[in-house]
């Protein structure tokens, strides 16, 4: 148990010294003073129209195999939102969770789904949750304490928002093998400004680890959309983002919450060129795909993806020239790669 604390508070460290506001770190700070409330008989129950208003439920979705996921859950289990007012569900997808591990998540709910896939495990999640608004993180992500607060919050107060996302902040120092403005590749989403504000364009669209929705629309537009998100180790996705194309579509907002903050723990084992090709070459086949579903407005065709590999192309003569990196030129033929691929696969598909 030790250990456990030990490894929440380096997570919560790091959370506070890797760009997180003021607001996080105070609130880091306060966490180390929060004693539990005396529970009395005249206090509160979530019964209430106006109580359950304000339940949330914090998801979080595994495979079975991340050693981070106790950690993942104690940082959900010490916020600075009162514990009547928020639940913890852990969805283990195709596979089951090992006793000593049950033991160790409390007083979590445990949800198994037979099935591997993403959006599977958080649709299972969100059939059993009981909150108006759901909070997903992944299952390697540290919960900074005033996530569920500050999520609720801005529900509240932002009425017309179905969807909120909040910070990713990656663990600094970044391996040598992350090209500064690709830190993306591994989940990292900022909110510039330090002030909510509302996404327009999928560029601007929050990521799964921090990403929190309106129960009732996510009933309403049928849960995500299980044709997209990871399925066991492969490197596909979309599932938020097609949600938030559905939200938009249907005239609601997307909030963007830099008082919500998450440090995403990444095992070392994913920073590899590997991974930077795989998640590359996803994030470009995903796109395409939104495009062909009557999701996203953006031509992502045939023609389009050739004129990617052309500027792809000529831009990695252009790093040869000057001598540039050879890692930087690395991440240059992987999107070149990546659009290849697609124009490739659209091919196929032209030529039946």
């Amino acid at each position: 148990m030790l250990q456990i604390k030990n490894g929440i508070a380096a997570a919560m460290n790091a959370l506070g010294g890797c760009g997180a506001d003021t607001t996080v770190r105070r609130a880091v700070c306060e966490l180390k003073a929060l004693k539990p409330k005396p529970k009395t008989e005249t206090e509160p129950k979530a019964e209430t129209a106006e109580a359950l208003e304000r339940t949330i439920s914090a998801i979080v979705c595994t495979i079975g195999k991340s050693d981070k996921l106790i950690n993942a859950v104690r940082s959900l289990e010490n916020q600075t939102l009162p514990r009547n007012e928020y639940e913890i569900i852990v969805v283990c997808s195709g596979a089951e969770l090992g006793s000593e591990t049950l033991e160790k998540l409390g007083g979590a709910g445990i949800i198994s789904v037979p099935e591997p896939g993403l959006s599977k495990a958080r649709n299972a999640g969100a059939a059993a949750a009981g909150g108006a608004f759901l909070t997903y993180i992944d299952d390697d992500a540290v919960a900074a304490p005033n996530l569920l607060e500050s999520a609720l919050d801005s529900f509240l107060s932002h009425k017309n928002a179905a969807i909120i996302g909040g910070r990713v902040l990656l663990r600094r120092p970044l391996p040598d093998i992350v090209l500064s403005g690709h830190e993306a590749l591994w989940s990292e989403f900022d909110i510039p400004g330090g002030k909510y504000r509302e996404a327009k364009f999928q560029y601007e669209f929050p990521f799964g680890a921090n990403f929190s929705v309106r129960h009732d629309f996510l009933k309403k537009v049928g849960g995500f959309d299980e044709r997209y998100g990871r399925v066991g180790n492969d490197y596909a996705g979309g599932e938020e983002t097609a949600l938030c194309f559905r939200a938009l579509n249907a005239g609601y907002r997307i909030g963007l919450e830099p008082r919500c903050s998450v440090l995403h723990d990444v095992d070392e084992s994913r920073f590899t060129r590997e991974h930077i090709r795989r998640t590359t070459e996803a994030g470009i086949m995903t796109t395409a795909r939104l495009y062909q579903d009557g999701l996203s407005r953006s031509a992502w065709d045939l023609p389009y993806a050739r004129e990617r590999i052309r500027i792809a192309e000529k831009e990695l003569r252009r790093l040869i020239r000057r001598g540039a990196d050879e890692l930087e030129i690395f991440y240059k033929e992987c999107e070149r790669d990546g659009f290849v691929k697609l124009a490739q696969s659209l091919e196929k598909q032209k030529n039946g």
